[in-house]
């Protein structure tokens, strides 16, 4: 089921203004239709940032307007303070009917490589999340990658989660998902990373 936030006009569209919209615990919010005006309102901030937070852009999300208009969305842009990561601003995506829609999905890694398990290496993540295209319905709320069979010579690749007959996976085929570096080399790059770090400050 679909959460649903109610909206309003926003009120005001100066920064003096907006600023003290967020201090009443409200944000800017708009929906962008394809080949339609932008539209702009506030909704209430908490309770929206739960939701991003929680979710993301893998969830559905209508917004009711006080007369009754609904709005069927998904998240598209965040914008967060750079120091305390306050929501500020949210852009959605509006979905009309059964329209295929473009998403990034979180990557949720799964199992442990027998290297990593005997401490002989460690797992580097190069991406936390993929790029699909399918129908609103079919929006999964995380994609599982299996990393028990990994080796150190055998990257996991996009391609190497599959097809799925519910969505479209949009990122490169061979982006790699997830590698295996050994342990005894990332300390040694660790410590020299340090020491150059050391040498400059001393230099300084």
């Amino acid at each position: 089921m679909a959460h649903h936030f109610t909206i309003r006009p926003i009120m005001t569209g100066t920064k003096g203004k907006i600023k003290q919209l967020r201090r009443e615990g409200q944000i800017p919010v708009s929906i962008q239709h394809r080949g339609q005006e932008t539209l702009h309102f506030q909704t209430e901030a908490r309770p929206l940032d739960e939701f991003v937070r929680l979710h993301g852009e893998a969830s559905m999300i209508v917004l009711v307007e006080e007369g009754g208009a609904k709005h069927r969305a998904l998240v598209h842009d965040i914008q967060r303070d750079g120091i305390g990561h306050q929501l500020l601003q949210v852009t959605f995506q509006g979905v009309e009917g059964d329209e295929q829609v473009k998403v990034h999905i979180p990557l949720v890694f799964h199992g442990e490589p027998d290297a990593v398990h005997h401490r002989t290496a460690t797992i580097q993540h190069s991406i936390e999340q993929v790029e699909v295209r399918c129908r609103p319905g079919n929006i999964p709320e995380h994609i599982v990658v299996e990393v028990g069979n990994m080796d150190m010579h055998a990257p996991l690749r996009v391609a190497d989660l599959g097809k799925n007959e519910r969505y479209e996976i949009l990122t490169a085929p061979d982006t790699v998902i997830a590698s295996l570096a050994s342990l005894q080399a990332a300390i040694k790059e660790e410590a020299a990373l340090v020491a150059a770090a050391a040498a400059t400050a001393s230099a300084a």
